[in-house]
């Protein structure tokens, strides 16, 4: 027999075990093998990555063990709902805030986040950066200049004991204001190229004594293009 200690709820859940889920998870879909030896190998990783033992020893354990408590972890996993975060959470008697309206962002917060090479990978990162401290801004100073409440402290706290409901609805909300964010960037960057070309070609045509109407068709065109994949990433 093998003792496992899995979490009950979603919020037992450390976001480390969450983000591993999601990666197995999605690496499920691409799995092409006996459909029978492909799911016991997958709900031994799953209980790997929830009571923190190693596989090799999750496989030590009887089958029927090992079914029943992943169905179980499955069933609770597959409890959650996701909503928006409610921006406050509460660790060890100390709360830590999030403002959801990404207009109020420092640029501290912007350039830290842009750093993050890779954040599906580590989400924490991102967690780390929004959520600060009640009563404190971000990377706050004291009189002599030192940083009060660094990243890496609230980083280390947040790996091991942020609650893991409200990781995954922040997770799910940061990357969406990402992807919005990223389709408004590029839908900036290419009207002001649709500008300087629109600009630049009205002056050839003044140069050269012509302003047709063969342009007009043209930038119409590009416009159609640029329009149809915004929708299309969008989707």
């Amino acid at each position: 027999m093998i003792k496992l200690k899995l979490p009950r709820t979603i919020n037992d859940c450390s976001p480390d075990q969450l983000t591993k889920w999601i990666m197995l998870a999605d690496a499920m879909k691409e799995r092409q093998d006996d459909e029978w030896i492909g799911m016991i190998e997958f709900q031994c990783q799953l209980l790997s990555i929830f009571s923190g033992l190693s596989t090799n020893k999750i496989k030590k354990g009887n089958i029927q063990d090992v079914q029943e408590a992943a169905t179980a972890l499955l069933a609770m996993l597959s409890e959650y709902k996701s909503t928006d975060p409610t921006g406050m959470v509460e660790i060890e008697g100390n709360k830590f805030y999030f403002d959801s309206d990404f207009r109020f962002i420092t640029t501290g917060q912007i350039i830290d986040l842009k750093l993050i090479e890779d954040i599906a990978s580590d989400p924490c990162k991102a967690v780390a950066i929004c959520y600060i401290e009640e009563d404190m801004e971000y990377c706050q100073e004291d009189s002599k200049g030192r940083i009060m409440n660094p990243n890496d402290v609230r980083y280390k706290i947040f790996k091991e004991h942020f609650p893991g409901e409200e990781f995954l609805n922040f997770f799910g909300f940061f990357l969406r204001e990402y992807e919005k964010r990223n389709l408004a960037i590029l839908a900036i960057q290419q009207l002001r190229m649709m500008k300087t070309n629109l600009e630049m070609t009205q002056e050839l045509k003044i140069t050269n004594g012509s302003l047709g109407r063969a342009f007009a068709i043209d930038y119409q065109k590009r416009w159609d293009k640029v329009w149809k994949r915004l929708q299309n990433n969008h989707t």
